[in-house]
């Protein structure tokens, strides 16, 4: 009896194999948009700041006077004590408002989130606006204390610091609200339910598994509150007053009253350096851009 050997196929079905080179290069080609973005968006706009900054008749180092004026550096620091109060602020309600929207019933939550969305939509401008009418001197507030008899004189905050903070954090609200609702709702509900059933309360089930969760979250919210709020503009100007100017209110009388756009640039600039520099720390910190990506 004779066997016969199976002899191999001679056109085997080529195995699906990924050549790196080929995964990098389209790797690169798929870099190419967001950098163009990156070079039109932000450093063309960038490189002209710089050579205004540098381009001036008095022959003076914009950067060096910028430095030395109280009336920037009282205005910088004004703008951290206020960034920093505000992210305080707006992380702590965001805590609290992304928690009752993981906690409510179904039409409630979606009146919460509607809620959130429409003043995410609304222009600055407008709730800026509506914030005005809330604080004027006999403005909605006043009418309703007065109507309710708790208030005969007109009301003083408006034009004031105290008047920018609840404005800004309800501007600010949603970006602290929706990274510390979406941690909430990763939350494996299997951990909670062991929770409860092995006895734990909720100050401990909140300390031992809500609380981790959310921390990241609420970090990375905080960085990105903090950082837009040191750029603000219309709310400090329009609620503040020119007693209270932040940075931005500085940098737009430089460029529209003082005739000085090189001392606006070159605040202009320093600002920018300042807010990717706080950035860069955070992120060695926080890893924020990992949370975020």
């Amino acid at each position: 009896m004779s066997t016969t050997a199976l002899a191999p196929p001679e056109h085997a079905a080529p195995a699906d194999r990924h050549e790196p080179g080929r995964d990098r290069a389209e790797a690169r080609w798929l870099l190419w948009p967001p950098l163009a973005f990156f070079v039109v968006a932000l450093g063309a706009p960038l490189a002209a700041l710089v050579i205004r900054a540098l381009d001036n008749e008095t022959g003076d180092n914009s950067f060096a006077t910028a430095l030395t004026m109280p009336v920037f550096l009282d205005s910088l620091a004004r703008t951290v004590v206020m960034a920093f109060v505000v992210t305080a602020l707006t992380v702590l309600l965001g805590t609290v408002y992304a928690t009752a929207v993981a906690v409510s019933p179904g039409w409630l939550k979606m009146l919460l989130v509607a809620a959130l969305l429409l003043s995410l939509w609304t222009s600055i401008m407008v709730r800026t606006f509506g914030w005005m009418l809330l604080e004027l001197p006999r403005g909605a507030i006043f009418w309703l204390g007065d109507m309710l008899g708790l208030m005969d004189e007109p009301l003083g905050v408006y034009q004031t610091a105290v008047a920018m903070y609840p404005a800004m954090v309800a501007v600010m609200l949603p970006f602290a609200v929706l990274p510390i609702a979406s941690a909430l709702a990763a939350i494996d509900r299997e951990q909670l339910n062991a929770a409860a059933v092995f006895g734990a309360g909720p100050l401990l089930t909140f300390r031992t598994i809500i609380r981790p969760a959310i921390t990241p979250a609420m970090i990375s919210g905080g960085v990105l509150v903090f950082v837009m709020a040191l750029g603000f503009y219309v709310t400090p100007l329009l609620l503040g007053g020119p007693t209270n100017m932040t940075v931005s209110g500085i940098i737009s009388g430089q460029l529209r009253t003082a005739g000085r756009p090189d001392l606006g640039a070159a605040m202009s600039i320093l600002l920018v350096g300042g807010t990717i520099a706080i950035y860069l720390v955070a992120d060695r910190l926080f890893k924020v851009s990992e949370k975020w990506g």
